[in-house]
């Protein structure tokens, strides 16, 4: 859990401005890089070499990883979300309000918990049954049709697949998680 304290600290090492020319020289790049793929390839497709299109894909990733973590859609909690550094949450209404919150957030974590473990045996038996091996897993969580899943579930699933990845390697061939 990040605390107030900890991004405070952070905040007096200089990471923001750091990070902030960091994230301008990236810019100037991704420009010039995009200027030169448009001038050869004149507004059509240009051939690249497949180290080129891994480094650009793994910049692309590197990032969204980062807007992730810092957008609170890693599936962990929000980091940066208040604008308010000293944002405190209100009182509860009353001490009623507080023993009844405490005792729905049980039961809500009862639910996730049965539901974690319902989405861990589907990817599971996935595998065991051959229909696609563990990659395949994270790799259809990652990509498709957005409209599959609702905000925050892909993250999750994403979240127990790492949790789980090393069980799957019981059941792969030589222990590898690919086929």
């Amino acid at each position: 859990m990040i605390k107030l304290k900890d991004i405070l600290t952070e905040a007096d090492d200089h990471e923001g401005k750091m990070a902030k020319a960091q994230l301008e020289r990236s810019m100037k790049y991704s420009k010039m890089i995009y200027k030169i793929i448009d001038n050869v390839g004149k507004g059509g497709e240009v051939e690249m070499p497949a180290w080129v299109q891994s480094k650009l894909t793994k910049s692309m990733d590197y990032l969204q990883s980062v807007y992730n973590y810092l957008d609170g859609k890693d599936g962990l909690e929000d980091k940066f979300q208040n604008e308010d550094m000293d944002y405190v949450p209100a009182k509860f209404s009353n001490p009623e309000a507080k023993s009844h919150m405490d005792n729905d957030v049980r039961q809500m974590s009862k639910i996730l918990g049965k539901a974690s473990q319902q989405v861990i045996k589907i990817m599971m038996d996935g595998v065991k049954g051959g229909k696609y091996d563990a990659l395949d897993i994270i790799r259809g969580i990652q990509t498709g049709e957005w409209n599959r899943t609702h905000e925050g579930e892909r993250p999750f699933m994403k979240m127990l697949w790492r949790k789980v990845r090393n069980g799957f390697r019981r059941y792969m061939p030589k222990g590898k998680l690919r086929k």
